[in-house]
């Protein structure tokens, strides 16, 4: 509720109290006083219960325009609060509709839970242009008061997934639950879009194997991530505390990146060996291979580049970004 309507029925209530606990002073019962009290703040023009001296009228005065001018106050901003309930809210998603509509190689987030959430808080780390499904009116009002892209609606329906730009996104996270939910999202998000990427979250091991046959391109069950992690850390807790830090990049300087080798860039046709980007970017190639397929673990120093590949390397920022221009055309 607004904090100004709320503000505006508790001094209300005060003056009600205030004039109620007046008006027994002056000798009335506590039913005539709550009586005088209420027809005098609403100005309806009774007469008074009993004859008032000449404090009871100066004090009436006071009741009457302290308590007029606040319920006077409280209705307006009631009647804008009912308003805005109503027609605010259809504003607000029409307005989320028409920045979806402007987005490009975003990505699709289905489901603003606890999985969720953290998939969107990361993407929102890496500068990553997010558009969010979420059927909970209450979870998609959290999530527009953060700034973020929402769509309101059922991510399993083709025209809610349509109105998030699907045409344009550059993947699709179902985090949705249950996990026939995130199948049904997968299905719809490959029919009308057999390129994009979908990254799918499984509860139920039977799910996982589902969702690959449905399309998606990745599964990630939670729970096993999550088992995976805790027996790494009891196990190699330097190894794993390293590897968990190079990829959040939040304590160390280091980075894992993806990148693309588009047509015309300086490495086309050049091996490793050759381009020794090792001494001239500083960044290492951890692997290299084809888009959505194997990937060559500790490439040899003969491998050519070829457009389309895609590099996965390790270094600073400023590394990567020097790596990354050898990739890029210009």
């Amino acid at each position: 509720m607004d904090r100004r309507l709320i503000a505006g029925l508790l001094v209300l209530a005060a003056v009600s109290i205030i004039g109620t606990l007046g008006y027994v002073i002056l000798g009335f019962d506590v039913l005539d006083a709550f009586y005088m009290t209420v027809i005098t703040i609403t100005t309806v023009g009774f007469r008074e219960v009993q004859e008032l001296s000449a404090g009871g009228k100066i004090f009436t005065v006071f009741v009457l325009i302290s308590g007029m001018g606040v319920a006077l106050y409280t209705a307006v901003v009631g009647l804008e609060y009912v308003v805005e309930t109503l027609l605010g809210g259809q504003r607000a998603k029409r307005r989320m509709l028409e920045l979806a509509a402007k987005s490009q190689d975003h990505v699709i987030v289905v489901g603003y839970g606890r999985v969720g959430r953290g998939v969107v808080h990361r993407l929102d780390e890496e500068g990553a242009p997010v558009v969010l499904i979420e059927i909970d009116p209450d979870k998609a009002s959290i999530a527009r008061g953060k700034g973020h892209i929402v769509i309101e609606g059922d991510g399993t329906q083709d025209e809610v997934l349509e109105s998030a730009g699907l045409e344009r996104a550059k993947a699709l996270v179902a985090a949705a639950y249950p996990d026939s939910d995130n199948l049904v999202i997968t299905l719809s998000a490959k029919a009308k879009r057999p390129d994009i990427l979908v990254v799918a979250r499984a509860v139920d091991s039977q799910a996982e194997r589902k969702l690959y046959m449905a399309g998606a391109d990745r599964v990630v069950a939670p729970q096993v991530v999550g088992a995976e992690r805790l027996a790494a850390l009891a196990l190699k807790p330097d190894l794993a505390e390293f590897i968990d830090l190079v990829v959040r990049g939040t304590t160390v300087e280091f980075r894992v990146e993806e990148m693309k080798v588009e047509q015309g860039a300086e490495i086309v046709g050049k091996s490793l060996r050759e381009l020794d980007l090792r001494r001239r970017a500083g960044a290492l190639v951890l692997a290299v291979g084809a888009a959505g397929g194997q990937m060559a673990l500790n490439p040899d120093p003969a491998l050519i580049f070829h457009p389309n590949q895609i590099i996965i390397a390790i270094g600073t920022t400023d590394q990567l970004d020097r790596l990354r221009v050898m990739t890029t055309l210009g």
